[in-house]
């Protein structure tokens, strides 16, 4: 069973789009590029306590990664990496490609040198680590306080706000999501109807939803389960 947080909204440029990595990454040199089909792993825990002359940091160029814990059949996902997002591998953490991600590396020993060269690449690094940081909190949160559907409500609103309004499109199987979820795919389902039937969700085309009443969403997301 995986328990996630909603990842936070991308950040947008002209037309929607995802924005574009930092001017930086184009100055820096000598990095290994490489890309990754949707499920692979771009940085596993083994690789760290089994290969640490090969530790690597890495920055996102496309696509999108999960960062998860993964043990004992369950995954728990701390954060999400854009485009313009840093990671180095010498953590007990999963990073693996949601959909086809391109990744420029370099060996962590040369970090020091291009953060020197480069500060705005320190400033990316901490400000990567604050993103992970409240993620984790909030997944702990999330478990420790919220039920199904508080849960459900909050991946809807974060979707609304990732997606630039009301209208969504959910990505992935329903299993997917509902794993996503911590929850089954029968009882996300029988949330998703009720919340149809009361008028707060619209089903309006396949895998198409529209948020009705984001203000009852809202104090779902705020319930807890104590």
């Amino acid at each position: 069973m995986r328990s996630v947080h909603p990842p936070p909204p991308l950040q947008h440029g002209p037309g929607g789009a995802a924005a574009a990595p930092h001017g930086w990454l184009s100055r820096l040199e000598r990095g290994r590029v490489s890309r990754h089909a949707p499920g692979s792993a771009l940085a596993r825990p083994e690789t760290a306590e089994q290969a640490p002359h090969d530790n690597r940091f890495f920055v996102l160029t496309e696509g999108l990664a999960r960062i998860s814990l993964i043990g004992a059949g369950r995954e728990l996902v701390l954060g999400h990496l854009r485009p313009g997002g840093l990671y180095v591998s010498h953590t007990r953490a999963w990073v693996m490609a949601v959909e086809e991600c391109k990744i420029t590396s370099w060996p962590v020993r040369d970090m020091l040198e291009l953060v020197s060269r480069e500060p705005e690449l320190g400033v990316q690094a901490f400000r990567e680590i604050g993103t992970i940081l409240q993620g984790a909190l909030s997944l702990v949160e999330d478990l420790a306080f919220r039920p199904v559907e508080s849960r459900l409500a909050r991946f809807l609103l974060a979707e609304a706000l990732r997606q630039g309004g009301p209208e969504l499109l959910l990505e992935g199987s329903t299993e997917s999501l509902a794993a996503g979820l911590g929850t089954s795919r029968q009882t996300l389902s029988t949330l998703l109807n009720r919340l149809i039937r009361d008028g707060t969700l619209a089903r309006t085309g396949r895998r198409r939803l529209k948020l009705c009443d984001a203000a009852r969403l809202e104090r779902m997301a705020a319930v807890s389960s104590g």
